[in-house]
């Protein structure tokens, strides 16, 4: 709570705000900031509640900051046994209800509370918005508190620079005039104890008491003390005897309790506080230099040190250099925060238009690790704007400090400095006028490793989805591209001996040509002589690399200072390369390069399955012409061998029965034998027998594997023949419907319904049947699940099988 300097302060009109808001939200007459500290609890704001502060036996808020982590509601002070006995509630103001949101600071302290008061109870507290309006204020509490705390902080270094400053300026004109004093001792004694005083303005009276045999007088004096010249004081029994015999400085808080001070001086002099430090050349103690107050323990430890150094300055011209490196020490001390922070920081102020808009802004201070961050020397930029400094940087490092400095609310941003390519991560607050603050740390690393690995997640997606190596190059490229910030990235196919590349269509940044086509390696210097064995090139800037540095106007020509070849390999030869370049010189890292290494592998195992299916399409293409001839010769052999049947019926059955098998085989074709859709292998085989029109398909498509799709051919064949002879299908408006579902209790299941309707009355045949009435009866897979219902309306089928058994199965 000290570091904040906030108890005891004067209202301020941005905590009475938040009380006056928190009243308003939660409809209450009662709001106070409370803070906690030692046995009180003392008021920041308050409304409608008329003490400073109160013990903490009459504080509620107490309990709150026992649960720091949520909000303390009581709808009924007078009836819990926490707070029933509260003098607050038995007696004026005779509060009743409370609800209160812990102060918790950055550190995890728990300072206080922002609490509403009624004087009635509320047995629904408060509502949820009021209950998150009270947490959100009580956050700005905080806020407010860490801005003040971090004025004060800067005001201190402020005040701490000025009395290094003062003290500078003293102990300068204090050599002075030792040096005019030359060998005129009351001269020089005085010039110390005026200097002294102007360092250390606390100082009421001065003087330096020189040691003559036991005693010390008072030979230089000033202020308080100039009536006191001549005062002998002994050795033993005075404050300044002590300092003399132990040749230490000495800081006497409080003359009334002090064990060294002379007691029968204390009214003569007006002296309640004091400080000395002894005056020594050579290690003898030559006398005490004394500063002294009326007011007790106005002296800090600080000004001991400073009194020191002007003691020193009185053994004249001996010491004058040892002054100077120990004021030199003193300003490096006052201004050691700021410059040791890790951190970046920043104090800038804004330049406004001549409408008052802010236009842009110029910086006042950087520390030297802003400078290491930037690549900025820190020297060179107090007085200079933002853009003078970094030309072309983007609008938002202006118009988003701007809001800070016009809303006066901190804003914390993840943003990258495009002129330098480099992330930065950080946060901006008000400094109060047109000055703001901020401090940053460079997250240029973790940016861009997310993006590469979110580039390989979204190269491995858009690899997936497409079927040709173009289209895969394509992808890739872009990716490239944009991940790594490129002017141009592309695949090229190695010619020869890597003597040319074909370049495929590229990607390129805007305002960069594409450079699609073939390339003869040498024009552009010995780049080529890696990539046969395989090898990357990479190449940081193409006018200093031995390979590229001789001529390197060709590449140049084209936008070209930094590239990277990296080989694409296929069947262990390299085959192909992937092509990044930069209009601009740089390093690629050894990150990139990993990056492009796995893109280049990510597109080997994608061409790989490329020219793998190509070549499954292939040999595919040639076993479906070889199985169709099959086929056909199956059907010619049979036509040929029942020439003679005179039933011709069954010869149709049998032809219709290899032709269902060849529609099936022709849907599985379009999926490699792999599998077939299931309402595709339907309509193949329902088309054959009469109009779909006629059918009425229902249900959810599903990919099913080779042995599933014959199976429901054959199956969906016979039923379709017999509708023609028997069922529905036979009359002009006869319907069949064909549903299907899955059904997931126990072992999941594949159902189908086959329901006629609009055609003759059936009735079940008679006897076993034939053998299709045998292939109905097997079902789907040869399952024999099948229900078969004769309704005179029209037959009624149920097939079942089990799910895993219809499915493709995946590996």
């Amino acid at each position: 709570m000290a570091s904040y300097a906030i108890l005891d302060t004067p209202a301020e009109a941005g905590f009475d705000g938040i009380v006056q808001l928190a009243c308003r939200l939660c409809r209450v007459p009662v709001a106070l900031v409370s803070l906690v500290a030692g046995d009180r609890q003392w008021f920041k704001a308050r409304q409608g509640f008329p003490p400073c502060q109160t013990d903490l036996n009459s504080s509620v808020c107490a309990y709150a900051v026992d649960h720091p982590g949520q909000l303390l509601i009581i709808p009924d002070l007078a009836a819990d046994p926490r707070t029933s006995a509260n003098p607050l509630v038995t007696g004026e103001p005779f509060i009743r209800f409370y609800a209160g949101a812990p102060l918790v600071s950055p550190e995890g302290h728990v300072l206080g509370s922002l609490c509403v008061i009624d004087h009635a109870p509320r047995p629904d507290g408060l509502t949820p918005q009021q209950q998150d309006d009270l947490r959100a204020l009580a956050h700005q509490v905080v806020s407010q508190l860490e801005l003040r705390r971090a004025i004060v902080f800067r005001d201190a270094v402020r005040a701490d620079e000025g009395r290094a400053y003062r003290a500078r300026d003293a102990l300068r004109d204090t050599q002075a005039a030792l040096t005019g004093a030359n060998t005129d001792l009351s001269v020089a004694l005085r010039a110390v104890v005026l200097g002294a005083m102007q360092a250390i303005p606390a100082a009421e009276g001065g003087t330096v008491e020189v040691l003559v045999g036991d005693h010390l007088e008072y030979q230089a004096v000033a202020g308080t003390l100039a009536a006191h010249a001549g005062l002998r004081m002994p050795l033993a029994g005075s404050c300044a005897g002590y300092c003399a015999q132990t040749s230490k400085p000495y800081r006497m808080t409080d003359a009334a309790t002090d064990p060294y001070v002379k007691r029968d001086l204390i009214a003569h002099l007006q002296l309640s506080s004091a400080i000395f430090a002894p005056i020594l050349h050579d290690g003898a103690v030559l006398g005490v230099l004394k500063l002294q107050s009326a007011r007790p323990d106005v002296f800090s430890s600080d000004d001991l040190t400073l009194l020191n150094l002007f003691a020193g300055a009185t053994t004249a011209s001996l010491a004058a250099a040892e002054t100077r490196s120990v004021l030199r020490a003193k300003d490096d001390y006052w201004r050691g925060l700021f410059n040791r922070l890790s951190e970046g920081f920043t104090i800038g102020e804004v330049i406004r238009d001549a409408e008052g808009r802010i236009a842009d802004w110029r910086y006042v201070e950087v520390n030297p690790a802003w400078g290491a961050l930037v690549g900025v020397d820190a020297a060179t930029v107090a007085g200079r704007t933002i853009r003078e400094v970094f030309p072309g940087i983007e609008d938002a490092w202006v118009t988003d400090f701007a809001s800070v400095v016009e809303t006066g609310q901190a804003s914390s941003f993840t943003r990258q400095i495009g002129v330098l390519r480099r992330w930065y991560e950080g946060r901006a607050f008000p400094l109060g006028g047109d000055r703001f603050g901020v401090i940053v740390l460079e997250v240029t690393d973790r940016i861009e490793a997310e993006a590469r690995r979110n580039a390989l997640l979204q190269l491995g997606d858009g690899l997936r989805d497409v079927t040709s190596v173009g289209a895969m190059t394509r992808v890739a490229a872009e990716i490239v591209g944009r991940t790594l910030n490129a002017t141009r990235a592309g695949f090229g196919r190695i010619i020869g001996d890597a003597e040319h590349v074909d370049v495929e269509p590229d990607w390129t940044a805007p305002g960069q040509v594409s450079i699609a086509g073939r390339h003869r390696l040498a024009r552009y210097g010995n780049i080529g002589a890696g990539l046969a064995l395989g090898e990357a090139l990479v190449i940081d800037d193409v006018t200093t690399d031995p390979r590229t540095g001789a001529d390197p106007h060709p590449l140049l020509a084209i936008g070209v200072a930094a590239l990277v070849n990296m080989p694409v390999r296929e069947r262990d030869r390299a085959v192909a390369v992937l092509i990044v370049h930069d209009v601009r010189p740089r390093v690629w890292t050894v990150e990139e390069l990993e990056f492009l290494r796995n893109v280049a592998d990510r597109l080997e195992a994608g061409v790989a399955r490329v020219r793998a299916e190509e070549l499954q399409a292939v040999l595919n293409h040639e076993l479906a012409h070889r199985l169709k001839n099959t086929l056909a010769i199956v059907q010619s052999i049979a036509t040929q061998t029942l020439r003679g049947v005179t039933e011709r019926d069954l010869v149709d059955v049998f032809e219709r029965r290899v032709l269902a098998l060849s529609r099936a085989h022709d849907v599985l074709m379009q999926k490699s034998w792999s599998a077939a859709k299931l309402r595709a292998v339907m309509e193949s085989v329902l088309s054959m027998q009469v109009d779909l029109g006629r059918f009425a398909l229902d249900g959810a498509d599903m990919d099913i594997n080779p042995q599933a799709a014959l199976s429901l051919s054959l199956l969906l064949h016979e039923l379709a023949t017999n509708a023609l002879k028997y069922g529905a299908l036979s009359a002009e408006a006869g319907t069949v419907r064909m549903a299907w579902r899955t059904e997931a209790d126990g072992m999941p299941t594949l159902v189908l319904d086959w329901t006629e309707s609009g055609g003759p009355a059936v009735t079940p045949p008679r006897g076993r049947g034939g053998f299709g009435s045998r292939l109905i009866r097997m079902g789907l897979l040869g399952t024999r699940s099948a229900a078969l219902d004769y309704q005179p309306s029209g037959l009624r089928a149920e097939f079942r099988a089990p799910l895993a058994d219809v499915q493709v199965q995946v590996h």
